[in-house]
Order: C-alpha cells, then sequence, then structure tokens
C-alpha cells in the first residue's frame, strides 16, 4: 500500500497537527502512517480521507 497522505497535506496546506484536531488521531500516530511504520485502520482510513476531502482510494492506493 502506497499511502499519500504527506502529499496531499502539502497540497491542502495542512501539518499533522491539523490533521490530528481534525481527525482526532494521536500526531505520532499520523507521523507513523505516513512513513509506513502502522497500517492504519479503516476508520483513521476514512477519517484521513475526510479531512483531506479526497477518497479512500486515492489516498490509500495499492501501486
Amino acid at each position: 500500500m502506497f499511502n499519500r497522505i504527506k502529499a496531499y497535506r502539502f497540497l491542502k496546506n495542512k501539518t499533522q497537527d491539523d490533521l490530528m484536531t481534525q481527525t482526532r488521531i494521536d500526531q505520532s500516530r499520523i507521523s507513523r502512517i505516513e512513513r509506513g511504520i502502522l497500517k492504519p485502520t479503516d476508520e483513521e482510513k476514512q477519517k484521513l480521507a475526510k479531512a483531506l476531502k479526497t477518497t479512500e482510494g486515492e489516498l490509500f492506493r495499492k501501486n
């Protein structure tokens, strides 16, 4: 799974702290998800996609 959270954050001019506030996902967890250390839960994928105004499919494509 290739995640594009960081790229979308930059496009939307958002910080990890902004995402933390919007999603209630801890900033350190967001950081680990961005770096591929943690796999996000389905609920986290949904929250992150909504906060970044995109789809889960676009944010977490397999390719």
